[in-house]
């Protein structure tokens, strides 16, 4: 009870600094009691980069949170069939399957939707780059949708089916069980991307580490699929192409999450960069003051274009170098001249 009376006693304040209560506490104008408090307001909502964490150990928490999932989902997959026979009802094939398969292929789908959106997030703020002539942020517009596709491809795992589809079609199996209509494409395209992603992300070293170490394993992750894989790994023959693609997954959340807070913060101007990379200042642009014309006295106009008018010289020849307005008086006075 005491709990529900001061949350009450927060909202009648909050109703009251927003001006819908009366200065003496009676009860508001039919229609205009309010639903939601001050705080509720579109200025007290958080800004998108305020998701963007700043600590390392947050980034560092979140990627171990992750590795050990992989890890426990092995351990899982190893002790299968030791499971299985204490709960006979259950085979070794479906434990593999529920907790190491879809919980590889679920960390694995949670970790590029958040790259995803980090990716989106870095885009919306790297297109506004002064010095990217060449249109370099458009890779992180094309990553997103790409970590959104291959999310889906990890969970329905759609890739292994198209392969020996194909392979039966053509005639041409690509490797065992066909991984190379899939392998192939995935190679190079996802590695055109991930080396872009790479060359844009050079400026902060952490990021790239962890992109070079995503590349890393899924190098490792496309051999073993290939049937390239070490005679020590004979023993446990899913565990590379079931771990490699997720630990891949994570440091490519991380690279991207660790460029998004780089990000950030450049655009807050907290980033210190070198001499060399500081953008050319222009140079300001000097303003040459206006000066008048001195104009000439009515009395000189005067007696110089009587001067000329008597001997006979073109009016306009002497009125070359006089303002419009100079000249429209000394029309003026001739005309004046002539009529008298």
């Amino acid at each position: 009870m005491a709990r529900i009376g001061r949350r009450r006693r927060v909202f009648n304040e909050e109703a009251l600094a927003a001006g819908n209560l009366n200065e003496d506490g009676a009860a508001p104008i039919p229609g205009d009691t309010p639903r939601y408090g001050a705080g509720a307001n579109i200025e007290n909502h958080p800004q998108v980069t305020d998701l963007v964490p700043r600590r390392y150990r947050t980034i560092a928490l979140v990627t171990m949170l992750a590795i050990g999932l992989g890890v426990l989902a092995e351990v899982a997959a190893q002790n299968a069939q030791q499971w299985s026979e204490l709960a006979s009802v259950v085979s070794a094939a479906e434990i593999t399957d529920a907790l190491a398969n879809r919980t590889v292929a679920w960390a694995s789908a949670a970790m590029l939707l958040l790259t995803a959106g980090y990716t989106r997030l870095i885009f919306s703020l790297r297109r506004h780059r002064v010095d990217d002539y060449r249109g370099r942020y458009r890779v992180w517009r094309t990553a997103g949708w790409a970590a959104v596709g291959l999310g889906f491809v990890t969970i329905t795992g759609v890739h292994t089916i198209a392969g020996r589809v194909l392979g039966q079609i053509t005639g041409l199996s690509l490797l065992p069980n066909s991984p190379g209509w899939w392998l192939v494409p995935a190679m190079l395209l996802g590695g055109w991307l991930l080396v872009k992603l790479a060359f844009d992300v050079s400026e902060c070293r952490a990021a790239l580490t962890a992109y070079v170490l995503a590349i890393g394993c899924f190098t490792l992750a496309a051999a073993s699929s290939a049937g390239f894989a070490p005679e020590w790994l004979a023993a446990w023959p899913d565990t590379p192409g079931r771990l490699l693609p997720l630990y891949g997954n994570t440091l490519l959340f991380a690279g991207s999450l660790l460029f998004a807070r780089y990000v950030a913060l450049d655009v807050q101007g907290l980033i210190e960069h070198s001499e060399a990379n500081e953008l050319p200042r222009v140079a300001e642009s000097t303003t040459v003051e206006y000066q008048p014309k001195a104009e000439m006295p009515v009395e000189t106009i005067s007696a110089a274009s009587e001067n000329a008018w008597i001997d006979g010289s073109e009016p306009e020849a002497e009125m070359g170098n006089l303002s419009k307005a100079e000249r429209k008086r000394l029309r003026k006075q001739k005309n004046r001249k002539r009529a008298a």
